[in-house]
């Protein structure tokens, strides 16, 4: 495993199958100078690279942790024997503690490789792994709701755009938008205008628009792209998307132009069944017919095991965080 700077790390990543977001240059810069996070570049090897990851680096109470939030691969070379070899040379470097949420769809080779590295599943799960990807280059098929709600969206001028490198009005509108959406939701994140603006000011996200006749935005949804594949990373609906249908409108018509585009695969990203109200996003997002696809998921590595209760305990009482 070699250590290096983030500008050979972005020319390396250039050559890798898959790229998820989180391990973008964009994504990367969308943090820097808004958290209190110092970042570190791995790769498996520079001249033959197979697997490589930015990492987030964490420190508090005296402790140094890494947090890495999927890797970039070239699938072809996907072994168990590399998982294991590159996070087992993770765990001789000098952290107390390695937290990885992998959004790559589960692999058995993975699970294999990250046991063998030493790492276990966390206590308490807070990212949901479960996800819906629609094939976009094949007819897409909705359910009755979805199909209701488009054709009710036809008997209003709705208009839909999506805008590539957006103006600083654009986004400062739909992080108004967004954040007012948030709070009347109840909902604790909020966006801020200068982070995402340099998110869409890059190849890799793109922010999708509905308005009205009277040219007021309805509904919103920023999506990354890397490659073949895109999906959802915010989006909002105001109280005038209900009647208009609004929101299935804007899928529709994305997954149109994303099609045009060359795009294989769109991801709705985090379904979450439950018991309250969050199964009506459930049921939203479930509502397009694709394949339900689980990620790899939450992995960890302590190097105390007294380490590993006290994180659960400082992911749900001191950082608020919803199990799922």
């Amino acid at each position: 495993m070699n250590i290096i700077d983030k500008n050979k790390f972005f020319e390396i990543t250039k050559q890798f199958e898959y790229v998820p977001y989180t391990q973008t240059e964009a994504w990367h810069a969308h943090f820097v100078g808004h958290k209190n996070d110092s970042f570190a570049f791995f790769v498996d090897d520079e001249h033959k690279p197979k697997i490589a990851c930015v990492a987030h680096v964490k420190k508090a109470l005296g402790l140094k942790m890494l947090l890495l939030e999927g890797e970039c691969l070239l699938v072809k070379t996907y072994k168990s024997s590399l998982i294991k070899s590159f996070y087992e040379t993770m765990t001789s470097l000098n952290y107390d503690m390695i937290e990885i949420v992998s959004n790559y769809p589960y692999n058995s080779e993975f699970e294999v490789g990250i046991r063998r590295a030493g790492f276990l599943r966390p206590v308490g799960s807070f990212s949901m792994p479960l996800s819906n990807w629609i094939n976009l280059q094949e007819d897409i098929k909705c359910n009755s709701n979805w199909t209701r709600n488009f054709k009710k969206s036809q008997a209003f001028d709705l208009d839909f755009e999506l805008v590539q490198r957006p103006s600083l009005d654009i986004v400062k509108s739909v992080v108004f938008f967004y954040n007012k959406f948030s709070s009347e939701k109840g909902l604790s994140h909020l966006l801020v205008v200068e982070s995402i603006n340099k998110l869409l000011q890059s190849d890799s996200f793109s922010v999708g628009l509905v308005k009205n006749k009277e040219k007021e935005i309805l509904s919103f949804i920023i999506i990354h792209n890397t490659k073949k594949h895109a999906g959802l990373l915010y989006a909002a609906s105001g109280d005038k998307s209900k009647d208009s249908g609004a929101t299935f409108f804007m899928y529709t018509e994305l997954f149109k132009v994303l099609k045009e585009k060359g795009l294989n695969t769109f991801d709705m990203e985090k379904l979450v069944p439950s018991t309250h109200s969050t199964d009506g996003v459930f049921l939203f997002k479930d509502g397009v017919k694709g394949i339900r696809t689980v990620y790899n998921g939450e992995w960890s590595w302590y190097k105390k095991s007294i380490y590993r209760p006290l994180m659960y305990f400082v992911k749900k009482w001191m950082f608020k965080k919803r199990e799922v």
